[in-house]
């Protein structure tokens, strides 16, 4: 029994939400590499018709692409796999960070199902865990997430929040097997706190 009343929005997919909010914040263009874990992110992004998906040859080059995208747009996304291609574009991301550029970095990570004591995954250290590469990127970011269906909306809108407002880099780290869970249609308009006075270029003190 549908129990929606006309103007509720119904559910989308965690990817959905994202994708919206980021299209509702001016991104036009999506960069990025594909990799084993964020495949259905990508096909997300396919099917999202104000989004245009971007493949570059090498994650560092496409965190570069995102920069530049946000220095002429006012926010830039990259989509890499877990681990190695992170890893490829942290020093991107690195130096978004130092020149106050905000790029919102999405890494797709193993499906949370799978995740076992003593499982080995392409690109994990072993026994490391899976938020080493996460605790990296924290360095280099002004907010991190690691997203689930109970809290992902609330997540997404704090994390780009931030980005918008402090014009910083942001993580957003997505498992296989959370992209594609529903969750509630945004509601409203983004989270908007410090960012009406949000300017490109940055005042520099």
């Amino acid at each position: 029994m549908n129990t929606r009343t006309p103007n509720q929005p119904g559910p989308i997919t965690v990817a959905g939400y994202l994708l919206s909010r980021l299209a509702e914040a001016g991104v036009a263009s999506v960069f990025g590499v594909p990799g084993d874990y964020n495949l259905g992110l990508l096909d997300a992004i396919t099917a999202q018709p104000q989004l245009t998906w971007i493949g570059m040859a090498t994650e560092q080059g496409a965190g570069y692409a995102a920069d530049s995208y946000a220095r002429l747009r006012g926010l830039g996304a990259v989509v890499t796999t877990f681990g190695a291609g992170e890893l490829s574009a942290l020093n991107a991301l690195a130096g978004a960070y130092a020149e106050s550029v905000p790029v919102v970095h999405i890494v797709g990570t193993p499906a949370l199902a799978a995740r076992k004591p003593g499982s080995l995954f392409h690109h994990i250290l072993p026994g490391s865990g899976f938020d080493r590469f996460a605790r990296m990127a924290a360095e280099v970011t002004a907010a991190q997430a690691d997203l689930r269906p109970e809290d992902a909306p609330a997540e997404i809108d704090r994390v780009l929040g931030t980005a918008l407002c402090t014009s910083r880099p942001v993580y957003l780290a997505i498992p296989a097997d959370v992209a594609g869970a529903p969750v509630p249609a945004p509601v409203g308009r983004l989270p908007q706190a410090g960012w009406e006075s949000y300017a490109w270029p940055p005042a520099i003190a």
